[in-house]
């Protein structure tokens, strides 16, 4: 039987629960993330830029993330509030 190891990221969280710092235009920057029901703190936001999508025409903020046990991660907030949370390539 494979058994995932203990700090691994599933590929893909959908709504993930991500802890963000609410400045004067909402939920801005990720602090921290709550995945498979452990908190993990953001170390540090490598990058941050907004996609759109050209198929959809759907927009995105993207950060780029190192997790404070040394992952990196990228977190995207959609326009609909939805989170995602995906191991960075």
């Amino acid at each position: 039987m494979s058994r995932k190891p203990q700090n691994a990221v599933t590929p893909v969280f959908n709504d993930a629960k991500v802890e963000s710092y609410s400045g004067y235009q909402g939920e801005e920057t990720p602090r921290a993330l709550v995945l498979d029901g452990k908190r993990f703190e953001v170390a540090s936001v490598l990058s941050r830029k907004r996609a759109l999508d050209s198929e959809t025409g759907l927009r995105r903020e993207v950060w780029k993330c190192r997790l404070n046990d040394g992952r990196e991660v990228l977190v995207e907030k959609f326009d609909s509030g939805v989170w995602r949370v995906s191991p960075a390539s």
